[in-house]
């Protein structure tokens, strides 16, 4: 599968407009951290989106990446998660 995965990426490196734009370090990760962060209302600082993940059963993993994020607005998700390590846009 791997192989596949990797071959395909390749390919797709050659065509304009394909090129990976993303690098996603861990996929259940992401995803997880994404769900969690969807009812949060944005803008959002550090500290309002800590407050609303802290008490959700939220993965300790999670909450101590949301942690480290820098203390600033935040304008969705995607820039939390962003923030956070597990996804690196190119």
């Amino acid at each position: 599968m791997t192989d596949d995965y990797t071959s395909t990426v390749k390919r797709q490196e050659d065509i304009p407009g394909m090129q990976k734009q993303v690098d996603v370090k861990d996929y259940p990760s992401s995803v997880e951290l994404a769900d969690i962060l969807k009812g949060i209302i944005y803008p959002a600082d550090k500290n309002t989106i800590l407050n609303s993940v802290i008490g959700r059963n939220t993965d300790k993993k999670l909450t101590e990446l949301l942690g480290q994020i820098e203390d600033k607005p935040y304008n969705n998700a995607s820039e939390v998660v962003t923030a956070t390590g597990l996804v690196k846009r190119e």
